[in-house]
């Protein structure tokens, strides 16, 4: 009797390997895979169609940050720094003014409404950036000095830490490195 269950069990096992490896189951394995597979390319497009990363973005920042180009972005912000290199204080002036402009562009693309960038600033609640939203106000007005004073002298020191302003900006949301 202990023979015939010890010999069924070895005959029961050598079946279930001879199964294991037919051309059944290489097939049925290969089905599965590609299977998995479209299964895991949906679940991605799902998630993406569902628009996951506009909420992960919301989730990690408070606010949807639009998708650019980093390296568009990296060539505008050298040309806006080159301008610094200049001695020209004219030169300094269009450096502030463009960061300025692309910083207005950000928060545009943010969605915060407004006919100019200081009705921008006004509605940019602190918890968005950090403490980024004062000085941001305080380079804006020198911005609006710039273009609104004819007489506003400004120097290399100055005009360097107004762009460091934006540079910070522009890098807290990750759009330099």
């Amino acid at each position: 009797m202990f023979y015939d269950i010890e010999n069924f069990i070895v005959v029961l096992l050598e079946v279930l390997k001879n199964f294991y490896y037919s051309p059944f189951v290489l097939v049925l394995k290969i089905f599965l895979a590609i299977y998995l597979l479209v299964l895991f390319i949906d679940i991605v497009l799902m998630l993406i169609l569902r628009d996951v990363p506009q909420h992960l973005r919301v989730g990690l920042k408070g606010m949807d940050i639009p998708l650019a180009s980093k390296s568009k972005m990296q060539k505008r912000w050298d040309k806006v720094k080159s301008r610094l290199k200049d001695e020209n204080t004219s030169q300094y002036k269009v450096a502030i003014i463009e960061a300025d402009a692309i910083a207005d562009e950000i928060l545009s693309g943010i969605g915060y409404k407004g006919a100019n960038m200081s009705e921008k600033l006004e509605q940019v609640s602190a918890a968005h950036l950090d403490d980024h939203l004062e000085s941001l106000i305080g380079a804006h007005k020198i911005r609006n000095q710039i273009v609104h004073e004819a007489d506003f002298v400004i120097d290399q020191r100055m005009a360097v830490a107004v762009i460091g302003v934006y540079e910070n900006f522009l890098k807290y949301l990750e759009f330099l490195d």
